[in-house]
């Protein structure tokens, strides 16, 4: 082809030339003779390069070769992220399956249909090196190249599906750093991960018993989240949201809203302070609803929803999808959000159940929206479809159950849902006895037969306690364990006292034992609380969020968050007969590794709902890993796994996050001891007053002090006659060094008082 081209180019110059006219040059410019020349061959030089691209396209083309490698390694999910960041939006034709294809749609919409190689930017030639000859001109100079060192080694870093690639000098100072710093272990990781063989895999036990999505970090549709926000937020200034933004959630970094900023510890711990269910709401306010508050509802609602599949089973998510109608699902309070993620979940099981549909045909079943302000219900209906909104939410607390004496009728009939999805619901009643009747309401709508409630709060001290506390009222007052089968309400109402039965019900997540949780150890505010049971989500920022939290440097948050699924109506441990005790957790301890028939088929062998949970994250330290679990019986553990057990167990010990069910046991074991405070929690106030207590008791004086009531008997000499700038006056705070210096003077007045 390349020689057609050169015979193409020579082939006019034989051919005679035109007599030139009145006033035209004779000889023609070379650059006009060329143009003319390209313009008369246009369409075969266009063929010929149209066959160039397409031989470059499927012999040179290494990198797509390279992805379609590692497709085996990831599920379809996650190979479409792999693939939407190695290429962006141009995908190459057929790098993905139909599947993929779809999925790749409904998160990043429609994709190039393949790559353009005519735009991608060709190598730099190498700079020449020139010098004077002497005689008024220029000479090329040739530079020897230095010789590659053969004995620099490339170092392979673990990442998600990186090419390996030369290390630079930034990358060879932190491998540096690293290791003088104790980086053994983590360069010993990498070297387990470069070792290729079935033997590296994780065990399937260790699999299905992992805590979160696949990818671990979410990337929130565009579709139905991105897009429709960023349209809604386009007629707002950047500078009003953030303005209204710091006013309505805490200042910068947001620590009021779903965010939990790290070093934020000496925050107030408040709830958050827009609420979907609240009758007035402004424009502004909604706007930050949706962009402060919808991705990080979104990112946890997700995960717990994705939790309690696993932990339930393909037989509940598809029998909810069977169902005549599809499941009836209910966003008490998370403005629309919790519909979405439930959405995004439901469509990626119904295009498994039904795989010839494309991913075109929409999932059954019913939403219901809780939202109370008619601006931010015009907003989540941009957002949402087939989607019924409710101003408030049912009470039936106070409904009766039942015909009575007055009123023989038969009872009203109740609003039953499928799934009722709470975020952040619990923490805003300040009182105890409120937060017991909320969630007692959200119990009462629950389908009796199944169906599943999700409560979430933010994961701090407060937000724990909320979830622990609703976790034992239901525990004490509704669902049914062996030995407790019976609830008393003596101590509720004294005058009309009776013996109510409990109900089937199971704790899906993310507790595998129905005691007492061994971090709460009282109703209520627990002062001092260091340590408390939370997760973590981490999902990519939307760019309009990252313009109001002026955090353009970090595009991701780990939002955390604590939760609790619980189902009501079944038992699993009698469905699929397994116990949550003692004797589960030696089980447990003494560890259960998959027999190699099932694990050539990637099978699990063990009921993950009798599993201990990661309720920290695992201490790696050189030679073993300890994992602080709590564990079927209800206490908190700490196990050590250590390298003398196995490669097996060592590595995946060494995977292991926070959250994960752990399978593969231990060889030590013990208690853990925790900092959960308690009610009498002394302050700084109750420290000193109990000092100075104590010293009464012991006959010692007080220490000096500007107390206006100062007298001393023998001098007469008063507090308040010490110096105008030091007397405090009403609604005044003096300074600490004021008071030193004064009792400083009053020592030495003593003290020559004692020598004359």
């Amino acid at each position: 082809m390349l020689d057609e081209l050169e015979l193409m180019s020579q082939e006019p110059e034989s051919a005679p030339a035109e007599a030139p006219e009145v006033g035209e040059p004779v000889e023609k410019d070379q650059l006009t003779l060329l143009m003319e020349r390209v313009s008369d061959h246009g369409e075969e030089i266009n063929e010929m390069l149209d066959e160039l691209e397409a031989m470059e396209y499927e012999h040179e083309n290494e990198e797509v070769a390279e992805v379609l490698s590692q497709r085996e390694n990831h599920t379809a999910e996650s190979f479409v992220h792999l693939v939407k960041q190695r290429f962006g939006d141009s995908v190459p034709d057929g790098l993905l399956s139909e599947e993929e294809l779809q999925i790749y749609i409904r998160l990043y919409d429609n994709p190039l249909d393949r790559l353009d190689f005519d735009e991608m930017a060709e190598e730099e030639e190498e700079p020449s090196l020139l010098r004077e000859d002497g005689q008024g001109g220029w000479e090329e100079v040739e530079v020897d190249k230095e010789p590659a060192d053969e004995t620099d080694t490339v170092y392979a870093y673990d990442m998600d599906n990186p090419p390996q690639e030369p290390e630079t000098l930034a990358m060879q100072r932190t491998r540096e750093v690293t290791e003088q710093l104790g980086g053994k272990e983590a360069l010993e990781q990498f070297e387990d991960e470069a070792v290729p063989g079935p033997t590296m895999r994780a065990d399937p036990n260790t699999l299905v018993g992992q805590f979160g999505t696949d990818p671990s970090t979410i990337f929130l549709p565009e579709k139905t989240i991105i897009n429709p926000i960023t349209k809604i937020l386009s007629g707002y200034a950047n500078k009003h949201l953030n303005e209204v933004s710091n006013r309505l959630f805490g200042g910068p970094g947001l620590p009021h809203s779903t965010a939990t900023p790290r070093g934020g510890s000496d925050l107030p711990q408040k709830p958050i302070q827009l609420d979907a269910s609240q009758r007035f709401m402004g424009q502004m306010e909604a706007n930050t609803y949706l962009a402060v508050l919808y991705p990080g509802i979104y990112a946890s609602t997700l995960s717990v929803l994705v939790e309690t599949r696993k932990r339930l089973g393909d037989e509940w998510i598809r029998g909810l999808l069977s169902q005549k109608g599809g499941p009836n699902v209910l966003d008490a309070s998370g403005g629309g959000a919790g519909i979405l993620a439930w959405k995004d979940l439901a469509r990626t099981e119904w295009e498994k159940m039904y795989p010839s549909s494309g991913g075109m045909a929409t999932p059954p079943g019913k939403s219901t929206v809780i939202v109370g302000s008619d601006t931010l219900r015009v907003r989540a209906s941009q957002l949402l479809e087939n989607t019924t909104f409710l101003p408030r939410l049912p009470d039936y607390t106070n409904l009766r159950q039942k015909p009575t004496m007055e009123d023989s009728r038969e009872a009203p009939k109740r609003k039953q849902f499928d799934i009722i999805i709470a975020p952040y619901s619990i923490q805003k009643w300040t009182e105890n006895h409120e937060r017991k009747r909320h969630v007692e309401n959200l119990w009462s709508l629950l389908n009796p037969n199944g169906g599943v409630l999700i409560l979430l709060e933010k994961g701090r001290q407060r937000g724990f306690e909320a979830i622990s506390g609703a976790r034992e009222m239901l525990l004490q007052r509704h669902i049914a364990s062996p030995g407790s089968t019976e609830f008393d309400n003596f101590l509720d109402d004294p005058d009309q006292r009776e013996i109510i039965q409990k109900e089937p019900g199971m704790i899906v997540a993310p507790c595998t034992n129905h005691s007492t949780c061994p971090m709460h150890n009282f109703s209520g505010t627990s002062h001092g609380r260091r340590e408390y049971c939370s997760f973590e989500q981490r999902y990519v920022r939307p760019f309009f969020l990252q313009n109001i939290l002026k955090a353009k440097h970090r595009n991701h948050e780990d939002v955390r968050f604590s939760y609790l699924s619980v189902q009501r109506g079944k038992d699993l441990r009698q469905d699929r007969g397994f116990q949550q005790d003692s004797t589960t957790t030696e089980a447990a301890f003494e560890g259960f590794p998959t027999p190699e028939n099932l694990r050539q088929n990637n099978e699990p062998s063990v009921e993950t709902l009798a599993l201990p949970r990661t309720v920290f994250p695992p201490l790696k330290r050189d030679g073993h890993v300890l994992i602080d679990v709590c564990t079927p019986a209800g206490k908190i553990e700490r196990w050590t796994v250590s390298r003398a057990q196995g490669q097996q167990q060592y590595r995946d010990a060494r995977k292991a996050k926070l959250g994960d069910l752990w399978a593969l046991g231990a060889r030590f074991r013990r208690v853990r001891n925790l900092e959960l405070g308690g009610k009498h929690f002394e302050g700084k106030k109750e420290r000193l007053e109990r000092r100075a207590a104590e010293r009464q008791l012991d006959g010692e004086e007080d220490p000096i002090e500007d107390d206006d009531d100062f007298e001393d008997p023998d001098e007469g000499y008063r507090a308040r006659d010490m110096p105008q700038d030091v007397q405090k006056k009403k609604g005044q705070r003096v300074p600490t060094w004021k008071k030193a210096h004064h009792n400083k003077k009053l020592r030495q007045a003593y003290n020559r008082r004692d020598t004359d």
